[in-house]
């Protein structure tokens, strides 16, 4: 402090001397500017603390954005924390009030709106015009408006803030800081995940706002209490909403392709119009909200509902699914169950009932009499599974595939399979995801050779 208070010092003997011996007015340093601000007396101590004021009144140039004393009284309620315990916290106090200073003299007409600002502490934030004020959005999406702009100092200049910035943290610390995202906080702590999700990383986190875990409570007929209790159901949740070790921005989302998250299994995301909409592993749709929050530590996309992991396998869902009560028969009777119920995965195009009458006709068969001959069933339901989860995005178009029997099949543009036999079928609804691969319905059972 003492040291600080002789620089000081000394510089204003510099401008007093100046002024006398006829230099004129001496535009004060950055410091100084400060120090003469009455609303400015935290950020004065603040910057003594982090002692950083051998910097500031160096020549720069800086652009400061400036917190009043307000501000500073508002992050201590924020965070929970004392003035004298703030200040005590030189790592923390450095970093924070670096992130409000940038390289330059950035006058108010020269900021660049709407871009990502890079600060000297390394972190980023964002200055709109929204009306008639300047405002910023932080690390941590939190607003601040610009109060007053171009106080003009000798080696730079400064712009006074109403709320403290705080850069980017982890994506716990980011989802702390996002009152939105407090149940997310609540189960990341009870599957003990909070100190996995502040590690190194890189993560890619979806994360699912209060409204989201809310609605999920009512699907699942669960309080909340209840489902924080379930640590192991709730760690595997949890884990199918993060990709890791990669950071994944909406740019380079692969739409249409399998994801595979942390926890195994997959899920996808499409453009659905304007949205991005994400498919989960029980077929269930959750819109992305919010987009590229950045953390220290990965990417935050908001999510309005929870993902959950699928848990029925290609077996389960036909039998589920009353249009696929004759291939279920044939499954069974051919001793595939037991094949399409392990972890594969498989791809399967799933002739409907209506499809297997149409065979029966074809055949000249009845039912009972095609259930019957094991050889043959066998052999035509093996020809519609090919190994590996291809969803509809992945189709080789014009290109042979060859199925779990050995013969091939071919689709085209129209996603029409043209089968050994040169007959057509045409897949009536894609990428229905289960625990062991994906089902694409067919309007008609395909051959291979007789």
């Amino acid at each position: 402090m003492m040291q600080w208070l002789k620089r000081w010092s000394s510089a204003l003997g510099i401008s007093l001397l100046a002024a006398c011996s006829g230099g004129g007015d001496v535009t004060p340093n950055l410091v100084d500017t400060a120090k003469a601000n009455p609303n400015l007396t935290v950020l004065v101590e603040a910057v003594v603390a982090a002692d950083l004021a051998t910097t500031l009144t160096g020549p720069g140039p800086f652009t400061v954005f400036a917190p009043t004393d307000t501000a500073f009284a508002a992050l201590l309620s924020e965070l929970g924390m004392t003035k004298a315990q703030l200040l005590a916290d030189k790592a923390l106090l450095a970093k924070v009030l670096t992130y409000h200073v940038i390289p330059g003299n950035v006058k108010k007409a020269e900021v660049p709106v709407g871009k990502a600002i890079t600060t000297v502490q390394g972190g980023t934030f964002r200055v709109d015009a929204k009306g008639a004020d300047l405002v910023i959005t932080d690390g941590r999406l939190r607003e601040t408006k610009i109060t007053a702009t171009d106080v003009v100092a000798s080696n730079g200049v400064v712009h006074l803030v109403d709320k403290v910035l705080l850069p980017q943290g982890t994506i716990v610390e980011m989802a702390k800081a996002n009152p939105n995202l407090s149940v997310l906080v609540e189960a990341v702590v009870a599957a003990d995940l909070a100190s996995t999700l502040s590690a190194t990383g890189p993560f890619t986190v979806f994360a699912p706002t209060n409204a989201a875990f809310t609605a999920l409570l009512a699907e699942l007929g669960v309080t909340k209490e209840a489902l924080l209790a379930k640590k192991p159901l709730l760690t595997q949740v949890l884990r199918y909403h993060v990709l890791s070790p990669q950071v994944v921005k909406k740019a380079d989302i692969a739409l249409g392709k399998a994801i595979t998250p942390l926890q195994g299994g997959f899920f996808k995301i499409d453009a659905a119009g304007a949205d991005v909409v994400i498919t989960d592993g029980r077929n269930r749709t959750s819109k992305i909200t919010a987009t590229d929050v950045m953390a220290t530590n990965g990417v935050v996309h908001v999510v309005d509902k929870v993902l959950l992991p699928a848990d029925k396998t290609i077996v389960q869902t036909a039998q589920a699914n009353p249009a696929f009560s004759i291939l279920v028969e044939a499954v069974v009777a051919a001793d595939l169950a037991t094949i399409l119920s392990q972890p594969g995965p498989f791809t399967v195009f799933a002739p409907t009932d209506t499809a297997f009458a149409a065979l029966l006709t074809e055949l000249g068969v009845t039912k009972a009499q095609l259930l019957a001959d094991k050889p043959l069933l066998t052999k035509v339901l093996t020809y519609h599974v090919i190994a590996g989860a291809v969803l509809k995005a992945d189709v080789p178009v014009g290109a042979p595939v060859t199925t779990l029997q050995g013969e091939t099949l071919t689709v085209d543009a129209t996603l029409a399979i043209t089968d050994q036999r040169g007959r057509k079928a045409t897949i009536t609804a894609t990428d229905i995801l289960n625990s062991n691969g994906v089902i694409h319905v067919i309007d008609k059972v395909i051959l291979p050779k007789p």
